[in-house]
């Protein structure tokens, strides 16, 4: 579907990112060792965060009483400030908020409140419940943002991460008029957003975890949703579509894709395609403050004007 240039396509790979990063070549199943090099590096990043004497860490729970419904802030200041939201990746499957802090280190620096965000995963709930629960996590974090007077409010998601902060866009009305006017940049950082392909993949989905059919996949696929990007809804709003050279075709495609589509509607969005990167290092090295998704990061947060 993304990547019709070639025949006889292997969608599983296509929908394996680890497969196509150009590190580890030297080692037995190089896919393998980028997985877990995130997991180590990240977890490592998580680490170094809460062990800075300066920053603060609020452990807060936003649903359910013994599940994964739990978010983790950090800060250095009390009192107003702008707040960032990051939602993880994992193929809605794995991952949680010990892999998730590699954002956070140079945006507290910077005087942000940065909460990261976990959730529950399938099969412990179906895709579309899961999408349910981060609706009801949207009135949560923005009855959090007043409670610390946020001045405004941007969210950051990668992977699966993307595809889910993408929920906040289809359901404006649940928000206010005024809360939607702190609403600032959201990130889409190497997201998949058509679930038609890989939902069918064992693979990827075994045994169904995500409890889709045909007709409900389209459903929870972004790449298919009608958007309301009126400038009365969103007044301050743009979006960067963010995508790395060492993905499938099929993954960059989607980006690609789905800036097109949101920027049709009507948004302010910026396509991107980070040269050198793979679906892992462009996470990893956001933890630096002199990497270049760091740098693009706070360009557009901080509304440097950057090109499209």
């Amino acid at each position: 579907m993304y990547n019709p240039q070639e025949k006889n396509i292997d969608l599983v790979r296509e929908y394996f990112p680890s497969c196509h990063t150009a590190r580890f070549q030297d080692r037995d199943q190089p896919n393998l060792v980028v997985q877990e090099n995130f997991k180590l590096v990240t977890s490592k990043h998580h680490n170094d965060l809460i062990n800075k004497p300066d920053v603060k860490v609020q452990n807060l729970r936003y649903g359910g009483t013994d599940d994964c419904q739990l978010v983790d802030v950090f800060y250095k200041e009390d009192g107003p400030s702008p707040l960032l939201v990051y939602v993880h990746g994992g193929y809605w499957q794995e991952l949680d908020i010990v892999s998730s802090c590699s954002i956070v280190g140079p945006l507290v620096d910077r005087g942000y409140r940065v909460a990261v965000m976990d959730y529950n995963k399938c099969p412990q709930v179906t895709l579309p419940q899961l999408l349910e629960q981060f609706t009801n996590f949207l009135l949560w974090i923005f009855d959090y943002a007043e409670k610390t007077e946020a001045t405004q409010i941007s969210f950051a998601g990668h992977s699966a991460g993307a595809h889910i902060i993408a929920q906040l866009l289809h359901v404006p009305d649940l928000i206010s008029k005024e809360r939607r006017q702190k609403v600032h940049v959201l990130f889409f950082i190497c997201g998949v957003y058509d679930l038609r392909e890989l939902w069918q993949l064992d693979a990827v989905n075994p045994n169904n975890v995500f409890g889709l059919n045909a007709d409900s996949v389209k459903d929870v696929s972004p790449m298919l949703w009608s958007w309301l990007a009126d400038k009365s809804y969103w007044p301050s709003l743009h979006l960067h579509v963010l995508s790395a050279e060492h993905e499938s075709v099929t993954f960059i495609e989607q980006s690609r894709a789905f800036a097109k589509n949101l920027k049709e509607a009507g948004f302010e969005v910026t396509f991107k395609l980070f040269d050198k990167y793979d679906h892992f290092d462009i996470i990893e090295e956001a933890f630096d403050d002199n990497s270049r998704i760091t740098k693009y990061l706070m360009e557009a947060l901080f509304e440097t004007v950057l090109p499209s």
